[in-house]
């Protein structure tokens, strides 16, 4: 299994390592899908929130309600990842499996072109 992801978006380029430790399965169905393109949404109630649904399934793991910029978590309910960049409070609980190691400063940026035209185009890989 890779160390983790990078995911390509408006010309930025976010990179991510796995919780390997605190979610190995959810870690490694992300690996195992990878590389996958997808649409980018941003959450509309919660706050600083990017979501991309993804071509898998797990079972939660790591559940916390409490995220920080930088956390990426794991959504079983709706099958997608979401990518906290800012002030958020999730409406449920979320697995977080991955953290933001690089690029972090760039999801503002992302998040807001997000917000104005709807919806944005994503490319996923390995690390």
């Amino acid at each position: 299994m890779s160390k983790g992801f990078q995911i390509e978006i408006m010309g930025k380029t976010v990179k991510a390592e796995y919780l390997t430790d605190k979610a190995p399965e959810i870690c490694k169905a992300m690996d195992e899908a990878s590389p996958f393109n997808g649409q980018a949404l941003h959450a509309k109630f919660a706050g600083q929130e990017i979501i991309v649904m993804v071509p898998f399934y797990a079972e939660p793991e790591n559940e916390i309600l409490n995220v920080v910029p930088g956390d990426i978590g794991y959504y079983p309910g709706r099958q997608t990842i979401c990518i906290f960049y800012g002030k958020t409070k999730p409406f449920g609980k979320v697995s977080v499996f991955a953290k933001v190691t690089e690029g972090l400063e760039d999801l503002m940026e992302v998040g807001n072109a997000i917000l104005e035209k709807g919806v944005l185009t994503l490319k996923e890989e390995a690390l």
